[in-house]
């Protein structure tokens, strides 16, 4: 062979390995890019997960909070404990109406039955103050109907007002009276299987 065509035959060689190369070069850029993307489109499938998952997490708290029972605070904790305390059927006792009073104080209007088998509606009225050795809570002052309960028996009950405090009872406020007589009706037919 001649020189001329061994001259062409390397410049094809070259040739054929400059594209090569080219198409090395371009396929490891392609590489490159392809996996940009991917690790770009992981990053967004998390950032969606994460989204959603807060939102669903806001739309459940938010529902939480919307349909979670008042909780009233420890003095409220106190004066039930007393009424179930003083009244003889504890058991029958429906409490109505929590209402703060100025006097750093607690009315509860409450229903029982008594030992004559009537139904009786009765406010129950106590009055919180500072202990002056511990500096805590104790009730002053006590309430039933219109009668005033002995300071005696008030006093005794004091002692258990920092274990009510720190082991609370069920302080779930009770729900609120109805303003209008049409809210407070109760259709029981509603709820009747009709035979007929």
């Amino acid at each position: 062979m001649s020189e001329a065509s061994k001259d062409i035959k390397q410049d094809q060689e070259i040739a054929q390995q400059t594209v090569f190369e080219d198409d090395a070069v371009n396929s490891i850029s392609t590489l490159a890019e392809k996996l940009k993307e991917k690790k770009l489109q992981e990053k967004r499938r998390r950032f969606k997960k994460i989204a959603t998952f807060t939102v669903l997490g806001l739309i459940f708290y938010m529902f939480y909070w919307l349909f979670k029972p008042f909780i009233g605070g420890p003095g409220y904790g106190v004066c039930k404990t007393f009424i179930e305390l003083n009244v003889s059927y504890p058991q029958t006792i429906l409490l109505s109406e929590v209402i703060p009073t100025r006097n750093n104080g607690l009315r509860i209007w409450f229903a029982y039955t008594d030992s004559f088998g009537s139904y009786r509606l009765e406010p129950f009225m106590c009055v919180f103050g500072k202990d002056e050795k511990t500096g805590g809570m104790i009730l002053t002052e006590a309430k039933l109907g219109k009668l005033n309960i002995d300071p005696i028996v008030v006093e005794r009950f004091n002692a258990a007002v920092p274990y009510l405090i720190t082991h609370p009872p069920d302080l779930t406020l009770p729900a609120p009276i109805p303003d209008s007589l049409d809210s407070i009706h109760f259709e029981t037919d509603r709820y009747r299987k009709k035979i007929l």
